[in-house]
């Protein structure tokens, strides 16, 4: 079960992220861990406010106006240092690169239990080598878009190769042009929408 490799990881003193899943699902999974639930991670200094205003009497608008974000982050180690905390959060591949940076220089005093619900960008990959990666295999999304234009485009040559084998003369030229014209178009649109 995932529940036990999460479990286990976590006591192993590794940060975990669990793949198209809803990290609430294990807040009650006993890990002998203090946790602190975020509602989003970004932007970086109002995460890294809300995870001090748990060690902190002061008010949000006192961290917020009084410290800047790596004055909070420090004040976060060294309130976080020798005890048991896990950061608990949805949706990794929304942090911005300002969070992952909070994340990062907070990782050494405190683990973290994130979700990863979609593609993740280039400036989490160092976040990313931190943290064990758990998926479920029946949660595996498929992406079938290669595939289905590979198909498509040999379809579309036998239906090219046979109409320019079947006519001649203008007809032909005024078909294949309007087919290689349509080709070009579905390419171009694919294209736009990466």
């Amino acid at each position: 079960m995932i529940e036990d490799r999460i479990i286990d990881a976590l006591n192993d003193g590794k940060s975990v992220a669990v793949q198209y899943r809803d990290v609430n699902e294990y807040m009650e999974l006993d890990t002998g861990h203090e946790k602190i639930y975020l509602e989003n991670v970004n932007p970086a200094k109002e995460v890294a406010t809300e995870i001090l205003m748990e060690f902190s009497t002061a008010s949000r608008n006192t961290i917020y106006k009084k410290y800047t974000t790596n004055e909070i982050v420090q004040e976060i180690r060294k309130k976080t240092k020798n005890r048991n905390i896990l950061l608990v959060f949805n949706d990794l591949q929304q942090a911005s690169r300002s969070s992952v940076r909070v994340l990062l220089d907070i990782m050494e005093t405190l683990q973290i239990l994130c979700s990863i619900r979609g593609g993740t960008k280039k400036h989490q990959s160092r976040l990313l080598k931190k943290l064990v990666i758990l998926k479920d295999p029946g949660d595996e999304v498929i992406d079938i878009t290669l595939p289905m234009v590979i198909f498509a485009g040999s379809v579309a040559f036998m239906v090219y190769l046979k109409i320019a084998m079947s006519l001649s003369g203008f007809m032909a030229y005024i078909v294949l042009a309007s087919i290689w014209f349509g080709t070009i178009i579905a390419r171009t649109l694919l294209w736009i929408k990466k």
